[in-house]
């Protein structure tokens, strides 16, 4: 579960880490909400997001 949110994260689709649970959710991962009960999860996983969608903006600029 972790690997898929990490993938999500990484994709630029998603805001941050409450869209990446409900998507996780969605996709039958019961047990997300435990995975994001954790600051530190959390936080990385908005950041990872923050910088993929920095680099999405980036790429269709140029």
């Amino acid at each position: 579960m972790w690997r898929e949110a990490g993938k999500l994260a990484a994709s630029g689709d998603y805001e941050g880490w409450l869209a990446i649970e409900w998507e996780l959710r969605s996709r039958g991962f019961s047990r997300a909400k435990l995975l994001f009960d954790n600051d530190r999860v959390r936080e990385k996983l908005d950041d990872i997001c923050k910088k993929a969608q920095e680099q999405r903006a980036h790429t269709n600029r140029t």
